[in-house]
């Protein structure tokens, strides 16, 4: 039985052919045509890869050839440029057997022991010899340093300075080094506090399936989601070897922290005296995802501070931000442990298996100081019910503790999250506190309502809300409304009401809020206003608030584009004149330049240079980040991650972008900058009618391009480049259109 299908046929269709003749699937053949009106050879070049084998660049394109049938390459390039004989044999074969025609869109395979990943989309192969499971990728020197800055200052003697970077130094041999940094100084009347240091500092060398690692370790630096036990030490000095899977995690937040203030400002998160995180603050409620925390198990103050410097209210929390169930691999560290200063042995490791993930941590000291903790986590499914349970055991040389965690539910009966943590400052390394969080969350059509219990310490908390979505006639509307009790201050009858309206129409976004607490009123509200460009978005806006007889109003702005994220705002508090700055940014050199970007939390990225094109203004998205025309931009890469074709997107609908982005990043490791040079290629069409400076048409042949104008000046161009004027060439004789500006379509010739 043969088949022959046209290659304008939906690939969707020709997959379902394929699945549904399994019968006769021995005597199938399937055979790739080209489309009326093309030639085999326009067809050959319409599809080309960028391809690499073994973690390596191949020297040329893959390329289809519909003449052949098959993926071809050119193998007297491929010999010219150092590709062996077995290795040409062994490509061969492999793209021989790839199924090209049935792969829609992209496709995973696994042919004579290799790997293949195909992305008709990026336009990438990957090749990868199925028993080698890591990749040694090539390293080189390259910097790369993300910077934050917040300034705070008010005309009641108020200043606040907060900075704090990292740096990646990338280094040859798969070695790089680490430094975290961060500085905090306030002044309020008469009291003043300091505080700065290098917390963390680091070099890591890695090899094919494990690391190396040695230096100063704070836990306070512990990204979201990168450790999976409670057990998190800091060390003074240290040295750590571990297995490569230990470093490729998933680092998502475990949760969400709701707080409710009762003024417009900040909240502060302090741990162990140290100010870690500062959080934009609006009057009622507050999300605050995780991942903007620390990773680990430990507690901290949150203080909300107004814009005025005044500390509006303190509390307790404990954070859980541990990723339980996070992969596999395994650690041994042996250092000085930062606070006591003892010799600590600490070791780890991560199982997983088809049924359950569990995680096991163990510290010994000298004397009798020791920890050890083991968990499991077991996610199922239960009727049509999502269930994943964790269950830990902790002892140590004080006593013994654990904890148990449930996270359960479907989107008709609702989301349950609960976690109690009992005894587990089981040792004088682990100082930690009993607490108890209980969550729970339906949808009910438009409406979602929500429970929140916290206890910790000697502060409990309960939170009842609801948040309805609405939308109609391009308005979008959220109203969340709720009642907190406990959490403000010790007082048996602390209560407190919310309520926080957003609406957004196009790129307008308006709200209101409001919150009932001790006996007073507290209201706020801003406008803010979007504006989207090549280089990035910027928002503009004015916000008030009113507490008893003290008003606020400010003027605040907010970009977002190329070279990072920066905000500001001037206002007046209650007689009170304040100001504010914000930046976060990335600063990547190396050997093919220096850029600024976006922060880059894995510590690679990519320098990416858009050629000129006639001097006109563009922009587009690679991998999610703005960059804009005729310069150099760092761009953030996840780590340990591959980039054959980076992904890019356009931002301005007006204009047609074919945009290539061959990256041929092979597990982007921390401090390195991959550059690379986009390809775009701009598809603007100019039509209209040109007239001369007297209203009359201009007709003839356009000298650029050949097109004719015809003889009511009606012109259509089709261009690769930005037209600024053309001319014309006719019987009226030779003139010279400005293309740069128009009128009603309506274009301005004059002659000469």
């Amino acid at each position: 039985m043969e088949w022959s299908l046209m290659a304008n046929v939906n690939p969707g269709w020709l997959s379902c052919l394929v699945l549904l003749t399994p019968v006769y699937a021995n005597s199938a053949q399937i055979e790739y045509q080209v489309p009326a009106g093309f030639s085999e050879a326009e067809q050959d070049k319409s599809m080309q890869f960028l391809a690499t084998m073994g973690g390596k660049a191949l020297p040329g394109a893959v390329s289809w050839s519909a003449k052949q049938n098959r993926l071809t390459f050119d193998e007297a390039l491929y010999r010219e440029n150092g590709i062996s004989t077995e290795q040409i044999a062994l490509l061969t074969k492999v793209l021989s057997e790839i199924p090209y025609a049935v792969c829609p869109n992209g496709c995973d395979y696994t042919i004579a022991g290799q790997m293949i990943t195909l992305d008709k989309i990026k336009q990438s192969l990957t090749i990868t010899d199925g028993n080698q499971r890591y990749i040694q990728p090539e390293t080189m020197m390259g910097f790369i340093h993300n910077q934050s800055l917040d300034v705070r200052t008010a005309s009641n003697e108020y200043r606040a300075v907060s900075a704090f970077g990292q740096g990646y130094l990338g280094l040859p041999a798969q070695s790089y080094g680490y430094l975290s940094w961060y500085y905090n100084d306030s002044k309020n009347f008469d009291t003043r506090t300091t505080d700065q240091g290098v917390s963390t500092w680091y070099l890591q060398k890695n090899f094919t399936s494990t690391y190396l690692r040695g230096g100063r370790q704070d836990s306070r630096d512990t990204a979201a989601g990168s450790i999976s036990t409670s057990l998190n030490p800091s060390f003074d000095q240290f040295i750590t070897w571990g297995s490569q899977d230990n470093l490729k995690r998933d680092n998502q937040s475990a949760g969400k922290l709701v707080l409710f203030a009762t003024a417009d400002g900040d909240y502060e998160f302090y741990r162990d005296g140290r100010l870690i995180r500062r959080v934009p603050a609006v009057i009622g409620r507050n999300e605050i995802d995780y991942n903007q925390l620390p990773g680990g198990f430990y507690g901290v103050e949150i203080r909300l501070v107004n814009r005025s410097g005044q500390v509006v209210s303190r509390e307790e929390q404990q954070i859980a931000n541990i990723s339980y169930g996070g992969g596999s691999g395994w650690y041994l560290t042996f250092g000085n442990e930062l606070n006591s200063q003892q010799n600590v042995l600490n070791a780890g490791a991560n199982f997983q298996t088809n049924w359950f993930s569990a995680s096991s941590a163990l510290l010994k000291g000298t004397g009798s100081a020791w920890a050890m903790e083991h968990n499991i986590t077991r996610p199922m499914q239960v009727a049509d019910v999502e269930v994943t349970p964790t269950l830990g055991v902790m002892a140590g040389e004080k006593h013994t503790g654990g904890y148990a965690s449930l996270s359960a539910g479907n989107p008709s009966l609702g989301y349950l999250n609960a976690a109690q943590y009992q005894n587990t400052a089981v040792s004088t390394f682990y100082p930690a506190n009993n607490s108890t969080s209980l969550s729970y969350g339906r949808q009910f059509g438009p409406t979602r309502l929500g429970y929140n219990y916290n206890r910790y310490s000697r502060s409990e908390r309960h939170q009842l809300q609801s948040t309805w979505n609405w939308r109609s006639n391009g308005i979008w509307a959220v109203i969340s409304a709720g009642v907190q009790k406990g959490g403000y201050d010790n007082r048996s009858n602390n209560y407190g009401l919310y309520l926080n309206t957003t609406i957004m129409l196009d790129r307008n976004t308006g709200t209101f809020n409001a919150a009932y607490n001790n006996g007073k009123l507290h209201t706020g509200g801003s406008y803010m206003r979007e504006f989207e460009d090549s280089h990035g978005t910027t928002y503009a806006g004015v916000d008030f608030s009113e507490i008893g007889r003290a008003n606020a109003v400010g003027l605040n702005a907010r970009r977002s584009g190329t070279r990072g994220d920066a905000s500001m705002r001037l206002g007046v508090d209650d007689h009170i004149t304040s100001g504010s700055f914000n930046y976060n940014g990335m600063l990547a050199a190396s050997k093919d330049g220096v850029a600024l970007g976006r922060t880059s939390p894995s510590g690679a990225a990519m320098l990416v240079t858009t050629p000129e094109l006639g001097g006109m203004k563009y922009g587009f998205k690679v991998e999610g980040y703005p960059v804009a025309n005729s310069s150099t931009y760092a761009v953030p890469l996840a780590s340990y991650q591959d980039v054959t074709f980076a992904r890019a997107q356009t931002v301005d609908a007006d204009v047609d972008m074919n945009i290539r982005l061959p990256a041929n990043v092979v597990r982007a490791h921390p401090g390195q900058v991959y550059p690379v040079q986009a390809e775009v290629e701009m598809n603007l069409l100019y039509n209209g009618f040109l007239v001369d400076t007297h209203g009359n048409p201009v007709s003839g042949t356009l000298q650029e391009t050949g097109d004719t104008v015809y003889p009511n000046g009606l012109f259509s161009v089709a261009s690769s480049m930005l037209l600024k004027e053309v001319t014309v060439n006719g019987k009226q004789g030779r003139y010279r259109c400005d293309l740069s500006q128009q009128k009603e379509k309506r274009y301005l010739c004059v002659a000469g």
